[in-house]
């Protein structure tokens, strides 16, 4: 007999799933009630990644065989069962006398399923997934008649065998290689490489032009083009947690590690550790990094750990102002666009402040609102610049709020809320916020998957783009010359990334990444899109057509993902011709994208 689960294993099981789904500021808070972290060192050794949902699961199967057995003490599956409720299909089925011989084979079955391995655990070596997750990475969007438009799949995930996992489709390529895409898509330790097929998404929001990729380029430590720059001091804590070229010097990188390091690299990385110089940040004695941000001419750079802490860097590495307003880990920095001495900072509790980085002093704080006189105000998750004087915070239970900076100081720097906008899901998030000024509106993205466009002076949203099966989790702009033609780009934890024209609000592209997606990153002439998902695949797109460009395998050997491993920020150089990839326990890696491009054309020509 197993012994009962225990408060604190309850909570350790609760703060693992949290890390594990990426919900960093929901890991915060959770910790920061009941100190779960410190149960690491008791747990790990034991638990698995996806305990918690393995033992959910488990307990269903049971459930779902408990209410097998009728009343009259017969065994079978024609019985509907949902923990969550009837769906319309499970309304549709009629509980109907079966025959004891159907009866017996219905009960074999269901024990049958009960004895499915449960998620994570092994088959020949290789981590499984359960049907649910599988079903919900593949999962197509409804269309306006209610049905499903099945997809052209060059390989569905679904498909794979033991056979093919551990056979030819396992084997990890040594460099840099152009791979068509067939009927037999690769496989990289297990997971499907998606097709590149965009899917047909709903009338009401236009249709794919997507089409299908020739070859791609395909990626993984040991390749040529990709190289790692890790601190010169082999002592220092390796793992990268945010990367950030600078907007206007080329070769120049600030990468967060233990504190940030900011590296110049030279033309050529062919040794990286000799041709890269590498000026230490110092943050703050033993404080993670959380975020950092360049001005968008390369003069400052804003550095953030988890106690709140801001410094200020100027682009030669001096310290110029230390910001420490904070008691809360700065979850997002972002300077202004054209003045570049303002900067607004996001915390995980419930500050968004406005600082004049030349002289270190706060302008102005914003909190967004309270649900009721007795409550809590709301935590922000994100925020941007309007114009000059404007900004809008975003963060929990829907709240979307405009906050006019020119206002008088009556209450000090402290600011409430002018326009409070109507039309997220008030019970749900909202994630991202992004402004586009050459359309003079903003995009929202929420925890209910839906992306709303606004005018800064209207309170409802004046577009909604759908599409989206799950939560957003990150809006990008691509910054191309044209802001006529600009694109958006949205990730999601569906699985899915999404390209849309601002200007006639279509969606232009679904790209499929069979994971859910963290990081997005345009180039700066918007030709190419990056995005990275929990699977640690990154791929990059080519946003005109939707084709699958390259694709870079971020996991090392045959380890397998966990906790530690999670994709935490891509960057382009202001050239398009570098991307980095930051992973959490990895070194900063740099893909030469110009470089694998010109080897790719010059073998075609031949």
């Amino acid at each position: 007999m197993s012994a009962p689960l225990t408060s604190e294993q309850v909570n350790y099981l609760v703060w693992r799933y949290l890390q594990e789904s990426g919900f960093e500021k929901s890991t915060f808070s959770f910790q920061d009630d009941c100190r779960a972290q410190l149960l690491e060192e008791k747990f790990k050794a034991w638990i698995k990644p996806g305990a918690l949902i393995s033992i959910i699961q488990k307990g269903l199967q049971y459930l779902a065989l408990e209410a097998s057995i009728y009343e009259n003490g017969s065994i079978g599956s024609a019985k509907a069962f949902s923990f969550f409720g009837p769906s319309k299909q499970l309304e549709e089925l009629v509980a109907a006398p079966v025959s004891e011989e159907a009866a017996m084979n219905d009960a074999a079955e269901d024990v049958e399923m009960a004895q499915t391995p449960p998620p994570h655990e092994e088959a020949n070596g290789v981590p499984s997934e359960s049907e649910a997750q599988k079903s919900e990475l593949l999962r197509e969007p409804p269309q306006p008649n209610g049905t499903v438009t099945p997809v052209k799949r060059s390989h569905d995930l679904a498909a794979v065998t033991g056979s093919e996992i551990n056979g030819a489709f396992s084997q990890r390529t040594k460099r840099a290689k152009t791979v068509v895409a067939d009927d037999n898509a690769m496989v990289i330790d297990g997971i499907g490489l998606p097709d590149t097929t965009s899917e047909e998404v709903r009338a009401t929001i236009g249709s794919s032009v997507g089409v299908q990729a020739d070859e791609y380029i395909q990626l993984d430590h040991e390749s040529s083009g990709v190289y790692p720059i890790p601190p010169q001091d082999a002592q220092l804590d390796a793992s990268a947690r945010n990367c950030k070229f600078s907007p206007t010097e080329a070769g120049t990188i600030a990468v967060s590690y233990e504190d940030c390091h900011l590296f110049s690299l030279s033309d050529t990385l062919s040794t990286p550790n000799r041709m890269v110089k590498d000026l230490v940040l110092y943050q703050q004695l033993e404080e993670e990094m959380s975020t950092i941000s360049w001005s968008y001419n390369g003069e400052y750079l804003a550095t953030a750990s988890w106690d709140g802490l801001i410094k200020i860097w100027d682009s030669r590495g001096r310290l110029r102002q230390s910001l420490t307003m904070h008691r809360a880990p700065i979850l997002s920095l972002k300077f202004h666009p054209t003045k570049h001495n303002l900067l607004l900072s996001v915390d995980g509790h419930s500050k968004v402040n406005v600082w004049d980085v030349t002289t270190g002093k706060l302008k102005k704080l914003c909190e967004l609102a309270k649900l009721n006189m007795v409550s809590e105000r709301n935590t922000p998750h994100d925020a941007d610049w309007i114009d000059d004087a404007t900004i809008v915070i975003v963060g929990e239970n829907g709240a979307v709020e405009k906050f006019d900076l020119s206002s008088p100081l009556e209450k000090g720097p402290h600011l409430e809320s002018v326009v409070r906008y109507e039309g997220h899901d008030t019970h749900k998030h909202v994630n991202c916020v992004i402004w586009s000024g050459g359309h003079e509106l903003f995009a929202t993205g929420g925890e209910e998957g839906k992306i709303l466009l606004w005018k800064p002076a209207q309170q409802k949203p004046v577009g909604v783009l759908e599409g989206h099966q799950n939560g957003i989790t990150s809006l990008q702009l691509s910054h191309g010359a044209n802001s006529s033609e600009s694109l958006l780009s949205s990730s999601s934890a569906d699985g899915h990334v999404r390209i849309w024209n601002i200007e006639s609000r279509i969606c232009l592209h679904v790209l499929n990444m069979q994971s859910p997606v963290d990081v997005l990153s345009f180039t700066a002439d918007g030709k190419y899109l990056a995005a990275g998902a929990q699977n640690l695949l990154v791929m990059i797109w080519r946003t005109e057509t939707g084709q699958l460009a390259g694709v870079y395998d971020a996991k090392r050997g045959e380890e397998k993902l966990s906790a530690e491993s999670t994709m935490e920020d891509l960057s382009w150089d202001n050239e398009g011709a570098r991307l980095a990839v930051a992973v959490k326990d990895q070194k900063c890696a740099i893909i030469d994208w110009k470089t694998l491009l010109e080897e790719a054309a010059s073998k075609k020509k031949r």
